[in-house]
């Protein structure tokens, strides 16, 4: 029998990472999907077994998700995105909106 080595990825900084995904998916760069998946693989270092485990969702549901196909429901997209410490909200189509937003006042959500 050979051994195989079981290699870890090296920790990365996982909000740092969630900043950066979701600042390239404000500005059109990347998809909810590719978010996810990233989150997923580099910053938690899942498989889409184990968020399968812990959200009870199928793996063809996690797989849609991650490659921005079918039509999952609104409940799944919940579930998914609240693992990786998100939650969906409503955008401006126009992304040059974003700025005219305003800001959070401190302390508050």
């Amino acid at each position: 029998m050979t051994s195989q080595k079981l290699t870890k990825k090296p920790a990365i900084d996982r909000f740092a990472l969630k900043t950066e995904l979701v600042n390239d998916m404000l500005y059109g760069r990347k998809t909810l999907g590719e978010i996810g998946r990233t989150l997923r693989s580099d910053g938690l270092q899942m498989s889409q077994t184990e968020v399968c485990q812990l959200t009870g969702l199928s793996r063809q549901v996690v797989s849609d998700i991650e490659n921005d196909t079918g039509n999952p429901r609104l409940a799944s997209l919940r579930s998914y995105f609240k693992l990786l410490g998100l939650e969906l909200a409503v955008l401006p189509r126009q992304r040059n909106e974003l700025t005219q937003l305003p800001q959070a006042p401190t302390g508050q959500k």
